[in-house]
């Protein structure tokens, strides 16, 4: 079971996470954040772990999710920090399933001189 908690300020928008981010759980953060996320503009988004003991594979890849798209994780405890250190150390690559096309600082072009240079 996991509760979600929102809370909306002018600046940010904060959300607070308690138990396990997994099984349906993980669908239903997403939908909640997806949902806030298109209302928040440029306010800060934020996920406060402090209270989740248990993260399933899917709750990991939606946090690698809402890292790339800017939002900021908080967590306490020693197991948490690490996880969210690995996520976000994770989230700064592209991963294999990434298709370069949908990259935005990659050319791809079969002639060398139109390619970017800064591509894999």
């Amino acid at each position: 079971m996991l509760k979600i908690t929102l809370h909306d300020h002018p600046n940010q928008l904060r959300f607070r996470l308690e138990g396990k981010l997994a099984g349906a759980w993980v669908s239903e953060l997403r939908q909640c954040w997806q949902t806030a996320a298109s209302t928040t503009r440029e306010r800060l988004i934020s996920l406060d772990l402090g209270e989740v003991d248990f993260v399933d594979v899917e709750g990991q890849t939606l946090l690698a999710d809402m890292v790339r798209h800017g939002v900021h994780l908080k967590a306490v405890t020693p197991f948490m920090r690490s996880l969210v250190a690995e996520i976000e150390r994770a989230a700064r690559y592209v991963t294999v399933e990434e298709s370069p096309s949908r990259r935005s600082d990659v050319l791809v072009s079969s002639d060398p001189s139109k390619r970017n240079p800064g591509a894999l």
